[in-house]
């Protein structure tokens, strides 16, 4: 378990640094650069499974090494969401209104591709009205960056176990 603390720890601290170094120079926040930062979870679940095989091999259970996943991705979305719902905070209402912006502008170039997939008028519009709640808030943006973290980082533990299990 402390092998997974310190690992989702540190993967988590990587997030929070990457999205407070994009507030700090100036760029979006919470466009299409902080999306670097997904793989951070997977990466940090596999690292996390790697370990325990490495020092506790004779504990490296498929169980163990499940549970040990786990642990580290949802302590790095946790953490990655805290930092990302506190720079939000700290921007406060004008960096959401450029966030909204951003990403109603986003949505509204990719209109065509809505018909060309034959997804509906009614789909492209219940995209648009989800946006000042998804992409307008604090909780909105951080609720985004940890689902997002942590179904990337589901996708790969169990693929992960059981190659590093014993």
């Amino acid at each position: 378990m402390r092998t997974a603390l310190r690992v989702g720890l540190l993967a988590g601290a990587v997030c929070i640094a990457w999205t407070v170094l994009l507030y700090a120079t100036g760029q979006s926040p919470f466009g299409p650069k902080r999306l670097m930062t997904i793989f951070v979870a997977p990466v940090a679940a596999v690292v996390a499974q790697w370990q325990v095989r490495k020092h506790h091999r004779e504990q490296a259970s498929l169980g163990r090494q499940l549970l040990v996943g786990l642990l580290a991705v949802g302590l790095t979305a946790a953490l990655s969401a805290v930092g990302v719902y506190s720079v939000a905070r700290t921007g406060g209402e004008p960096l959401m209104r450029q966030n909204l912006a951003e990403a109603t502008q986003i949505v509204r170039a990719s209109r065509k591709q809505f018909s060309e997939k034959e997804l509906s008028q009614a789909a492209y519009e219940a995209n648009l009205r989800s946006l000042p709640v998804a992409a307008g808030t604090a909780q909105g943006v951080a609720n985004e960056d940890f689902q997002k973290k942590l179904i990337a980082g589901l996708l790969i533990i169990l693929p992960g176990a059981i190659f590093l299990r014993r």
